[in-house]
């Protein structure tokens, strides 16, 4: 059934103009822009500018956390997205137990979150290198 009142209507343009602000608040809005002299991040409620002379730690747990003289900052758009695959290697690592490896490939190990593969340690890496350039 169409039921064209008025009152629909607004009742309709209310809802859209509430969820495109959730999309845009959630999807849109939050950034990571690494600047010369400082980080900008942009989260949905809150914008924070952090010198890199104030960053004390980067923390890639969950998502990125920027540890700086001020307090902490988490980062919005950088999460920890390597839980997949820590699925998919322990998953499939029984099946492929007996095939032989070199040991170059197990040499080392590091928390996935940390990893380039996710987005939180990719992000913590750029920081890391743009700090180094300060130096």
């Amino acid at each position: 059934m169409v039921n064209a009142s008025a009152g629909q209507t607004v009742m309709e343009i209310l809802i859209f103009v509430i969820l495109g602000g959730f999309t845009y608040l959630l999807w849109i809005r939050p950034k990571l822009i690494l600047r010369d002299e400082f980080i900008e991040v942009i989260n949905p409620l809150r914008k924070e500018i952090i010198p890199y002379s104030e960053v004390v730690e980067l923390d890639t747990k969950w998502a990125l956390t920027i540890i700086h003289k001020r307090g902490k900052t988490r980062v919005w758009v950088a999460p920890a997205s390597g839980k997949r695959k820590w699925i998919a290697d322990n998953t499939f690592r029984w099946y492929g137990s007996n095939v032989p490896l070199s040991d170059a490939r197990n040499a080392g190990s590091e928390n996935m979150s940390a990893s380039l593969d996710s987005l939180s340690g990719q992000a913590a890496y750029m920081i890391r290198e743009r700090m180094k350039r300060e130096h």
